[in-house]
């Protein structure tokens, strides 16, 4: 298996002395609305007390991606900066790396340090095709590259969003929606229809999605609060969820009808008998 280590080996970079991290969805918007530049910039500024830049100057960055079947996390590679200053972020001096839209962010932040960051040529133009296998939880964002090693999962020929895999095929995360790449949250807010919950012990939940945002207007919910206003949901304190969709509504298919082919999902996969459907 030829995994991230290796990887680094070969531009002749020393695990030992290389933390790994894996951003949230702030990161991933800001790489998205501007860049190396934006992100480097948001990647600028760490709590000092908790700083994943400690006892290092080199560091990977990983954006988070969608979630293997067998509940791993994954992570996308955007490349590589060293650590070239830091100081107690004062709202006096910027970082090298300055992008007004983050700067303005952190102003009135406390406990913060900041950080002079270079982004370093060796292996930049893997950026957005190497996609690793993080492992299971997303708590340990930060970690060292020799003490955690990460299968290479894809090699991507370009950079690019992973395609669409089709309404039927598609098997997620709810806690995974920050990470859908655009391409498949515009193909899951187009369409509405009925859809799956199944719960980490196994429960069931069959819910239908029929407003204007249509699948992702509805699975929102469910991220925001855990149970999307549902009695049993909320009473079993569920926060996350494998999703996937049972069917397709037409366009034209009135609430009502769609409603109706909810309580046959229900009657057939015996959602109020043995699930948390309470109607």
């Amino acid at each position: 298996m030829f995994d991230f280590n290796d990887f680094l080996r070969k531009l002749d970079m020393n695990p030992a002395q290389i933390r790994l991290l894996r951003h949230d969805q702030r990161g991933a918007a800001a790489w998205r609305r501007g860049g190396a530049l934006a992100f480097g910039c948001f990647a600028s500024f760490q709590t000092r007390e908790n700083s994943p830049y400690r006892g290092t100057d080199v560091v990977c960055h990983f954006l988070p991606a969608p979630s293997l079947p067998d509940g791993d996390a994954t992570a996308l590679f955007l490349g590589t900066t060293r650590i070239t200053d830091r100081w107690d972020w004062d709202e006096v001096r910027m970082p090298a790396l300055l992008d007004p839209d983050v700067i303005q962010t952190e102003f009135g932040r406390q406990n913060l340090e900041a950080f002079d960051l270079e982004w370093l040529e060796a292996g930049q133009e893997y950026a957005e095709r190497i996609l690793i296998r993080w492992g299971t939880g997303t708590r340990a964002w930060s970690q060292w590259a020799n003490k955690q090693p990460k299968e290479i999962l894809e090699l991507r020929l370009h950079a690019k969003e992973p395609a669409f895999p089709g309404f039927s095929e598609i098997r997620a995360r709810i806690s995974d929606i920050p990470t859908f790449p655009q391409s498949w949250i515009g193909a899951l807010e187009s369409v509405r229809g009925i859809y799956l919950l199944v719960t980490d012990q196994g429960e069931q939940y069959v819910g239908s999605a029929s407003g204007a945002d249509g699948f992702m207007g509805r699975w929102r919910s469910y991220l925001a609060n855990g149970h999307g206003g549902n009695v049993l949901l909320r009473e079993g304190r569920h926060r996350d969820y494998t999703v996937s969709v049972l069917e397709i509504a037409s366009p034209d298919m009135a609430t009502a009808d769609i409603i109706a082919r909810e309580t046959f999902w229900k009657q057939k996969l015996g959602a109020r008998a043995h699930g948390l459907n309470a109607n």
